[in-house]
């Protein structure tokens, strides 16, 4: 028969024994109702009632202990009681010799013997038999109520804040807080441990904002990958930490990087390089880099031999990654577009951890401004600047595929270049080639942004300029509207699109793409010539209206006169016809009558 004890024992609310209430150490003194007792606290010996199930059991003895920190005299003592214990683990009790002789060896007596192996029925672990070291238990708080509240209040209001104040100014601030209230005002240590004990997910929210505190304390199981090369890739942009130069030497600022990934090997797919700030061009540009065989491969076929149409693209909610024409364009060439779940950067953490990769290269070229201002110091960025745009492009090409793609990636085992090569590598040593668009040289003007405009007898109307083409002939028509692609800086062309899809690419022929009817910069002493030549015109037009207005207030005024005198001339003709009327009487009248 088993007579294994159960982990939950009943334990009794004996008077006197030690309970925990409120994170305060209580001692029963009896019952006042079937789920009320009265409990007095052991610090401040006042008698409060409380709920039973309110009252926690101290913690035993030994949970939770780690092994390796008990020490070996107290190891060996309560291992020896543990080899004694194993062979009656599943009798009821222990025999009463077992209980004598061990008694007798550890020097204690048989009901602390009893104790003891009602532990160690719990859990059948040795590190329940050790015994406390004493003193306070943990998480013991022996401070009054009211001191804790001033702590709590005084920590909410200046520390779980978003401009906390510093521990020196929490601790003085209680300080202050409890002499006003008469209370004893608690010790430096005691306050920075409540400030520790604070330390969490919470806390940081309060601070720092929920961002960065799920940055720090939220747990993220699992991995984010794709099984084949182009299932998946991840885009996203970086303003680079270097000052560039133009070709005259004159600073020109920081460019923008747009980078592709693939995630299931790692290999830089595409990149694009400007000095313009992240736009849909900007995307439509490196996807076409990406899905093409590489130009910087022309002279060196095995430089970049990454490239391929990718079957999803991971991108953020940034705007320019929004674009309605981003939208078309991956539907255009069958790629599904998924967006990063707001708020969870962790999801493109494959595309952030590569551009920290070069921005940490970037840090050796001269003119780099680092990733911060502590970083930088003292080092001249602006004055040591000296790589133009084309120099950049031409170095990150290097780092690419002679430094990124062939360096053992851990998270793969192996170098980029490799893994891209085994993945298109067939069972009998041949190789596949990715899937490619059909028609490359379009492939850009599907990402382009685009309007609808009519497609007139003169040509396609467009940003105050006309683009024209023989080829848009058969397409004229006054109620067609056609589809216009544009690049945003690049106003010379166009591309029209047509019923079945192609693209017929229209030069500007007038307007402002022309640079006709251009605003040209007046200098400082021409403008003030113009201006006087202004001044001088309403100088000599002003009296001109100023005269005809008084000219005509006069006659005006004359022709008032003649109508006047024309009416009272006609109003004594009627009155010399008419006799003069009686004038109006208002006296009373008296009228007189009498009953018939």
């Amino acid at each position: 028969m088993n007579h294994t004890r159960h982990a939950n024992v009943a334990l009794p609310f004996a008077v006197g024994t030690l309970w925990v209430c409120a994170d305060r150490v209580v001692q029963i003194d009896g019952p006042l109702s079937l789920e009320t007792v009265q409990v007095r606290d052991t610090a401040t010996g006042a008698l409060i009632p409380a709920l039973v199930h309110d009252l926690k059991p101290l913690p035993p003895n030994g949970e939770g202990t780690d092994p390796l920190t008990v020490p070996e005299d107290e190891w060996k003592r309560s291992l020896t009681v543990a080899k004694i214990f194993e062979p009656y683990k599943e009798c009821h009790a222990l025999p009463s010799t077992v209980t004598r002789k061990l008694a007798s060896v550890l020097g204690i007596s048989r009901r602390q013997i009893q104790r003891l192996r009602v532990r160690f029925q719990l859990t059948h672990q040795t590190t329940s038999l050790v015994r406390n070291r004493g003193g306070r238990p943990l998480g013991l708080r022996l401070l009054k109520q009211e001191v804790e509240q001033v702590i709590q209040h005084v920590v909410a209001k200046h520390f779980a804040c978003r401009e906390p104040a510093t521990t020196e100014c929490i601790v003085e601030r209680i300080r202050l807080l409890c002499m006003r209230l008469s209370l004893p005002p608690p010790s430096r240590g005691t306050i920075l441990r409540r400030l520790r004990d604070r330390e969490g997910f919470a806390l940081e929210r309060a601070q720092a904002g929920g961002k960065q505190a799920r940055q720090h304390w939220e747990p993220r199981p699992g991995k984010h990958g794709a099984a084949k090369p182009l299932d998946e890739i991840q885009i996203d942009h970086t303003l680079v930490d270097l000052i560039l130069v133009a070709d005259d030497g004159s600073l020109i600022g920081r460019p923008w990087l747009t980078l592709a990934i693939d995630l299931a090997t790692r290999v830089v797919l595409g990149f694009y390089l400007t000095m313009d700030p992240p736009s849909c061009i900007s995307v439509a540009m490196c996807l076409a880099h990406a899905m093409v065989p590489k130009p910087e491969g022309r002279e060196e076929p095995e430089l970049w031999p990454m490239y391929g149409k990718p079957r999803c693209v991971h991108a953020d909610n940034a705007q320019e990654l929004q674009s309605y024409a981003l939208k078309r364009g991956c539907e255009q060439h069958g790629i599904t577009l998924r967006w990063r779940p707001i708020g969870k950067a962790h999801y493109g953490a494959h595309i952030e951890r590569l551009m920290g990769t070069f921005m940490r290269m970037v840090h050796t070229l001269p003119g780099t401004t680092f990733s911060n201002v502590k970083a930088r110091g003292d080092y001249p960025s602006e004055r040591r600047a000296c790589m133009t745009l084309e120099e950049l492009r031409a170095w990150l090409v290097q780092r690419i595929c002679r430094g990124y793609h062939v360096r053992r990636h851990r998270g793969l085992g192996m170098p980029p270049l490799v893994a891209w090569e085994c993945a298109f590598r067939k069972p009998d040593g041949t190789l596949r080639l990715p899937d490619v668009p059909l028609r490359p040289e379009d492939l850009q003007r599907d990402f382009y942004p685009f309007e609808f405009r009519r497609m007139q007898r003169t040509g396609v109307q467009f940003n105050q300029s006309r683009y024209w083409d023989p080829a848009l002939a058969p397409l004229v028509h006054p109620k067609r509207q056609v589809r216009v692609h544009y690049h945003p800086h690049d106003p010379s062309r166009v591309w029209v699109r047509t019923e079945k899809g192609g693209l017929i690419e229209a030069a500007a022929v007038a307007g402002a793409a022309l640079e006709e009817g251009v605003r040209s910069p007046l200098s400082t002493e021409e403008q003030a010539r113009l201006d006087a030549i202004k001044q001088a015109g309403y100088d000599v037009g002003d009296p001109i209206v100023a005269q005809a207005r008084a000219r005509r207030r006069t006659g005006m005024g004359k022709r008032k006169d003649r109508a006047m005198g024309d009416q009272a001339r006609s109003a004594g003709l009627a009155s010399s016809a008419r006799p003069p009327a009686p004038p109006l009487s208002r006296a009373s009248v008296t009228v007189e009558w009498s009953r018939p």
